[in-house]
């Protein structure tokens, strides 16, 4: 199986391409604020190796809003187009860390931080949405280790780890096919939306 895994949630994202369970192209770009569009480039650069893959994976947040529209908004249309099976991870399941059991944070704006537990790539339990001093009470009294993904003020005590595209591009082979109509990032919170001001008489 050839799998083509996409990676966006952080400042530091990937493209990674695994055949059989060898990884044989990986690249990781910058992408601030979630400005994914070096992806598209580095998707043409490396089109030699993720040509005839038979699964698209795609790693969900939570993360960068932008950064996970984008890379879903790719994965949607390569899907429609080539008929790749979609797959997708949470990405704090995919830390560039040796841990198997670990709790990965992040910053969820809003003055909130979002706290997850993780077992051998797999979610054990829900995200848990806190309050900062909660979620550095809860951090401070782990048994396991725990890494933050990007800047979150007021923790820079526990170390810093990005998910990993080559670690969805390995993982990919074992999760179950999504249809594309669900696929989307994973939201913390409900969307802000503005309404327009009625207009007066």
């Amino acid at each position: 199986m050839k799998v083509l895994a996409l990676e966006t949630s952080s400042a530091s994202a990937g493209v990674a391409v695994a055949r059989d369970g060898q990884v044989i192209a990986a690249r990781r770009f910058v992408a601030p604020r979630g400005r994914g569009a070096e992806l598209f480039a580095i998707l043409e650069e490396m089109r030699g190796f993720w040509r005839d893959a038979d699964r698209l994976a795609v790693g969900v947040g939570p993360g960068s809003y932008n950064g996970l529209r984008v890379a879903c908004a790719v994965a949607g249309s390569m899907q429609m187009a080539l008929g790749m099976e979609l797959v997708t991870a949470p990405s704090c399941c995919l830390l560039d860390v040796s841990a198997e059991h670990y709790r990965a944070m992040g910053d969820a704006r809003g003055g909130r931080v979002w706290l997850a537990e993780v077992a051998r790539r797999q979610l054990a339990g829900e995200i848990e949405l806190l309050t900062p001093d909660e979620g550095l009470e809860r951090a401070r009294a782990s048994d396991v280790p725990v890494f933050r993904t990007g800047e979150v003020p007021g923790f820079d005590e526990f170390p810093a780890a990005c998910p990993d595209a080559t670690a969805l591009a390995l993982l990919a082979p074992a999760l179950s096919p999504v249809e594309p109509s669900r696929l989307e990032p994973i939201y913390l919170k409900p969307p802000h939306i503005t309404l327009p001001r009625t207009a007066r008489p």
